[in-house]
C-alpha cells in the first residue's frame, strides 16, 4: 500500500491505495484518485510480488481489478478496522468473486461505481449483484454539447439502480485527452461544438456550471452528494459522515465566494471532527459543540443547519446553485 493525496480530496476522503491502483483494461476507465481518463492503450501497470497492510485503520481505496488478484489484501484491511472504498473498475464483479457476503451486515465497505460521460463509452451497467451494499458513484464531468441534460440523466438512471451516494467532480483533461475526445467526433455534426466545449470555451466555468447542475440533480433525485463511506475502527460515524458534508461545502463555499471564502473554517472543523469518538449531534444537544477545536459559533451554526436545516445552509445553497428549493445537505 501506499499513501495518496487525492485530486478533489473534498470529495474522496481517503489515504491510501493498494498498489498499483487501477490495472488498465479494453475499454476507457475512471480514475477517481487523479480523476482522470485512462485510456484503454495505457501503460500497463504491473502488480506488486507483495504487499504490506497498515497496522493502524486507514480509509483505504481498492480497485476491483486489483482485490480480485490480491483477496487477501481485502481481508487484512477488513480485520484491522480500515474503512474500504471499492471501486467497481471490473463492471461485472460481484461480492461473491471477492470473497464477500451478498449483504453488506456492518462490513466496512463502500462499492463505488466510476461513471464517465457518455462520450467516452462508460455506462453505469447493472449493479443487482450489490443490492445489499450502501453503494454509490464518483460521476465524472467535463464540457461537451448539451452536457448539462445528460448529467441529469445519469444521474436519474443511477438513482433507479439504487445508487445512496454520488459525487461529482470535474475531469482534469490534459490536452491530449481534449484531442483524443474530439477525434471521435471527426466528420460528425457535433465536431464544431464538440471542439468549442473543449478548446474555445471557458472551461472552468463549465466545469462549475456542471458541477452545480450535478449537485441540484443529485438533491432532487433524493441522494447524498458526498462519499459516504463507512467509519474506522475508535473513530464515531456520525463524525465521520458529517466532516464529509463539511467538505463538500467548503468546497462549494470556494467556488461561491473564491477569495473571501470560509471553506477553510470547514476544513478545520472537518479535520477535528475525523478524530473524535464521541457522538457530535449528541454534544450539539447540550450545547458542546464549541469544546471541538475549530468549531467557532459560525461553524456550529453551519454544522447545526446541516443536521437540522437553517439559514446557514439555505444561503449558502442558494449562492452556489442560484436557485431558491430547499438545500441540499
Amino acid at each position: 500500500m501506499r499513501r495518496i493525496e487525492p485530486a478533489y480530496p473534498d470529495l474522496l476522503p481517503v489515504t491510501h491505495v493498494v498498489r498499483p491502483g487501477y490495472l488498465q483494461s479494453g475499454r476507457v476507465e475512471l480514475d477517481p484518485i487523479r480523476m482522470a481518463i485512462v485510456w484503454n492503450d495505457a501503460p500497463r501497470r504491473i502488480l506488486p510480488k507483495s504487499e504490506w497492510v497498515p497496522r493502524d485503520p486507514v480509509q483505504a481505496i481498492v480497485f476491483a481489478r486489483v482485490a480480485l488478484k490480491r483477496p487477501d489484501m481485502l481481508d487484512k484491511l477488513l480485520e484491522r478496522g480500515s474503512s474500504v472504498l471499492l471501486v467497481l473498475d471490473e463492471a461485472t464483479t460481484t461480492p461473491g468473486d471477492l470473497g464477500l457476503e451478498k449483504r453488506q451486515d456492518g462490513l466496512r465497505l463502500t462499492p463505488l461505481l466510476p461513471v464517465l460521460p457518455k462520450y467516452l463509452g462508460n455506462g453505469v451497467g447493472s449493479m443487482k449483484a450489490w443490492k445489499g451494499y450502501a453503494w454509490g458513484a464518483m460521476l465524472g464531468l467535463f464540457p461537451f454539447p448539451n452536457a448539462g441534460d445528460a448529467i441529469e440523466r445519469r444521474v436519474k438512471k443511477l438513482a433507479r439502480a439504487g445508487a445512496s451516494f454520488v459525487a461529482a467532480a470535474p475531469l482534469l483533461l490534459t490536452p491530449k485527452d481534449r484531442h483524443r475526445v474530439l477525434d471521435t467526433f471527426q466528420d460528425s455534426k457535433n465536431e464544431d461544438r464538440m471542439e468549442n466545449s473543449l478548446f474555445h470555451a471557458d472551461v472552468s466555468r463549465g466545469l462549475h456550471a456542471l458541477e452545480r447542475r450535478a449537485g441540484i440533480a443529485i438533491h432532487e433525485a433524493g441522494m447524498k452528494a458526498w462519499v459516504d463511506g463507512p467509519s474506522l475502527d475508535g473513530r464515531n460515524a456520525s463524525a465521520l459522515a458529517t466532516a464529509g458534508r463539511l467538505r463538500l461545502w467548503a468546497r462549494r463555499l470556494d467556488q461561491s465566494h473564491e477569495e473571501s471564502s470560509w471553506g477553510w473554517r470547514l476544513r478545520r472543523a472537518a479535520s477535528a471532527l475525523e478524530h473524535l469518538q464521541n457522538d457530535p449531534e449528541i454534544l450539539a444537544s447540550g450545547n458542546n459543540l464549541r469544546i471541538i477545536p475549530g468549531f467557532d459559533p459560525w461553524v456550529v451554526e453551519f454544522t447545526e443547519a446541516l443536521w437540522n436545516g437553517g439559514e446557514a445552509l439555505t444561503t449558502a445553497w442558494q449562492n452556489w446553485a442560484g436557485v431558491d428549493s430547499s438545500p441540499c445537505a
